[in-house]
């Protein structure tokens, strides 16, 4: 039987209230708090913008979690609200003695598991949440403190600017003597520097958790918001994306890596960081590492291109005491000594969970090198060995050595270099067959979870032959 999803009879009031807006608006002050969650998503179903108003200004609450009550408000929802919120700003009255102190404008802010679908899905977390908050509410006085709004913010693209997020934006500006414009998740591109830096003035840095930077474009673009960034105490998460120009190293330009570089002193509380498709790194690996105060617990490098002395930088001393996740996806490693790499995942073997070193050209030798110690990373989950040039002995003999890797839950393994042409397409009865023995070969040392083997993606379709207990071909050949 499914759940029973017949409305309460405080929906069914709440609707009613709805219906007879003048009446309820008249008598809004003295209503029960536990109506007004219900009024807010049923006026916005309904429309009723005057309601939505006057539900914001006698909001009994000492939060307003938009997100969670309505999604993606239209415009004029939107600025309702707003409107609603500015009443807040400077009134001497508070109704019924509360505060607003804290409005959340981010759509989806709750996990998928809070947010139930249908009109009275959520209501239960709603009405447990602003428990919560009436509780809090009376233990702390927090009269004094400017109100804070959050919202994610994105400054991506020019074009497509998010009308509501420019509608905050100027709303904000006007106010900024009266509120806290808060921002945990930021995304800048491709959009004007000045714009960019003129809206980062309006926000409080310290409450950036997650900073990503993609397709900056150039370094004098990047080098001239790095002041900004620097504020940003508590960034956790900084992901580097798409960073590129003609690699001409002036002397300008030289000045603008080293003071892009240094902006990781700063940022004590980092754990995540991400670099993608960034050229001026190479060369300046070890810089990067020596600068940086906290732990990471997942580093990321993919499309860039490593020296040796970059590689050499891993096994230096640096933070990596808690690094749960390497990945070097398209690194390329061919003609490079993997040893200082081999240094460094012994140094991380008791944390590692998920390694990544898809895209590598690695061979066999470089392989040989690496898997014994990967193999000793008693807490690996996930392995990822894609597009890498083995031979079928080598990864049998790997195979072998993985006994003790229990805690496998995902592998990804190369298809054998035997099983391509002299045109380096894969010849699918040999792919079959020599897939087939390495899929029995690991079976007799272990009881894998999750394992597929794959070709390199097809020239023509850019799918993979997929090996699991099965062939499964490209797009092309199905």
């Amino acid at each position: 039987m499914g759940s029973d999803t017949r409305p309460t009879l405080l929906n069914l009031a709440s609707q009613s209230l709805v219906r007879n807006e003048v009446l309820t608006i008249s008598v809004l002050e003295y209503l029960p708090s536990v109506f007004f969650p219900l009024l807010f998503k049923e006026a916005a179903m309904q429309r009723k913008t005057k309601m939505i108003k006057i539900l914001v200004e006698y909001w009994p609450y000492s939060c307003l979690q938009v997100g969670l009550l309505i999604n993606n408000p239209n415009l004029e929802i939107f600025q309702t609200i707003l409107d609603g919120v500015s009443t807040w700003l400077k009134r001497k009255y508070r109704p019924r003695m509360h505060t607003l102190q804290l409005v959340d404008l981010r759509d989806g802010h709750h996990s998928s598991s809070d947010m139930q679908v249908g009109r009275e899905g959520r209501n239960h977390l709603v009405e447990t949440m602003l428990e919560e908050q009436v509780v809090e509410g009376h233990s702390r006085c927090r009269r004094n403190q400017r109100l804070r709004v959050f919202s994610d913010l994105s400054f991506m693209f020019p074009v497509q600017e998010d009308k509501r997020q420019a509608q905050l934006l100027q709303w904000a500006k006007k106010r900024r003597n009266f509120l806290h414009l808060c921002c945990e998740k930021l995304e800048i591109g491709a959009m004007e520097v000045s714009k960019v830096r003129d809206s980062l003035k309006l926000l409080e840095p310290e409450f950036v958790k997650e900073l990503e930077l993609n397709t900056v474009a150039n370094l004098s673009k990047l080098e001239k918001i790095v002041p900004c960034i620097s504020k940003m105490i508590n960034l956790q998460k900084l992901m580097l994306v798409r960073i590129f120009e003609p690699r001409i190293h002036t002397t300008k330009e030289k000045e603008n890596v080293t003071k892009i570089i240094s902006l990781f002193s700063k940022l004590s509380c980092l754990q995540h960081l991400t670099i993608d498709d960034v050229y001026f790194l190479t060369g300046h690996m070890n810089e990067l590492f020596r600068c940086l105060k906290s732990p990471l617990v997942s580093l990321k490098i993919t499309l860039c291109q490593f020296t040796q002395s970059d590689l050499s930088s891993f096994a230096q001393p640096w933070n990596y005491s808690q690094l749960k996740h390497l990945c070097l996806k398209g690194a390329i490693l061919t003609y490079l000594d993997v040893f200082p790499l081999n240094t460094f995942l012994k140094s991380v073997a008791n944390t590692l969970q998920i390694l990544e070193l898809e895209d590598c050209s690695m061979n066999d030798f470089q392989l040989s090198i690496l898997l014994p110690t990967v193999a000793q990373c008693p807490q690996l989950t996930c392995l990822n060995l894609y597009d890498n040039e083995i031979s079928v002995d080598a990864l049998k003999d790997f195979l072998h050595q993985t006994t003790d890797l229990s805690q496998l839950t995902t592998e990804m393994y190369p298809a054998p270099v035997e099983v391509y042409n002299e045109f380096d397409y894969v010849e699918v009865e040999s792919f079959s067959q020599l897939c087939a023995e390495l899929m029995d070969e690991l079976t007799a040392v272990r009881k894998p979870k999750s394992i597929c083997f794959g070709s390199y993606p097809c020239y023509d379709c850019s799918t993979r032959y997929i090996y699991e207990n099965e062939v499964k071909l490209c797009e092309c050949h199905e």
